[in-house]
């Protein structure tokens, strides 16, 4: 019994939402799975054989207070134009270990499509294996896909200033420690973090060199030595909604299951000037 505990415990609650790069060689040409390039750029010299490109900008809207996601009419088009049908299993990748992927995932669970998953370790891994690359540009069929939003997945502002030191409710920075003492301004007006938030940078849920997602065991215990526990309500933000994906998605690796994307962010919170904001 004991045994069968400490296994469970080493494991990821949700390990389909990893894929290595050999599952992704093997299944990238099925006609049920679509991969994605979410990298900022290389794409034309390069990618994964058989993936769609989408930039890491296209899933946010900054002038959409105050959810600041695509309309769900306006996903639902993209979405068809990749060839993204309700049936289909998304792999997305990008370059950095996960920055633009999971934002890609955390917009797809939003609008109800959780058939989707992460390459571990993305292009870095893929190159670093000397996998096959391509240069063509694949043209999918236009799919069908149904947006069915889940707003309990997205804080705005408001909800954000109410959780502020609010019993049951932990507020993750995904920022570096530049911009939360407010030294590294970003072009955001103000400087500064939210109250009772906690830091938590996504590069430390991954391997520093291979880019891939830590254990389970390691990342349980980055967030529990801050405090950060399964039976609360966690929301998470960075400057754009891309950062604080890498948490959640973290976050859903391991178990926990009432997560938020405060997707206006700093962005958003730095930028008004009747938001609360705490200074180092």
């Amino acid at each position: 019994m004991l045994v069968a505990l400490l296994i469970q415990a080493a494991v990821y609650a949700h390990p389909e939402q990893l894929v290595d790069t050999a599952w992704v060689a093997a299944h990238a040409a099925d006609a049920n799975v679509r991969v994605v390039d979410m990298r900022q750029s290389g794409y034309a010299d390069g990618h994964v054989p058989g993936a769609i490109y989408l930039s890491p900008v296209a899933i946010r809207d900054a002038k959409a207070a105050p959810t600041f996601l695509p309309t769900p009419a306006a996903f639902e088009q993209m979405m068809a134009r990749l060839g993204i049908s309700d049936a289909t299993r998304v792999i997305a990748y990008d370059e950095r270990g996960g920055i633009y992927a999971a934002r890609l995932w955390f917009v797809l669970n939003y609008f109800g499509h959780t058939n989707v998953a992460l390459m571990n370790g993305g292009w870095i891994a893929w190159t670093a294996e000397n996998r096959a690359k391509s240069t063509g540009v694949p043209t999918p069929a236009t799919a069908t896909f149904t947006a069915r939003p889940h707003p309990e997945m997205v804080a705005t502002a408001a909800d954000v200033m109410a959780s502020i030191n609010k019993p049951g409710v932990k507020i993750i920075d995904a920022r570096t420690t530049g911009e939360i003492e407010g030294r590294d301004l970003r072009g955001i007006k103000h400087g500064g973090f939210i109250e009772s938030s906690v830091p938590v940078y996504w590069e430390d849920l991954l391997d520093p060199q291979a880019r891939t997602f830590k254990s389970a065991d390691e990342i349980r215990k980055i967030y529990q030595e801050r405090g950060v526990l399964p039976s609360q309500q966690v929301i998470a933000y960075c400057q754009v909604g891309m950062r604080a994906s890498v948490d959640l998605f973290a976050l859903h690796l391991i178990g926990y299951t009432n997560l938020r994307n405060y997707y206006g962010a700093w962005e958003e919170w730095g930028n008004r000037d009747d938001t609360p904001i705490k200074t180092k």
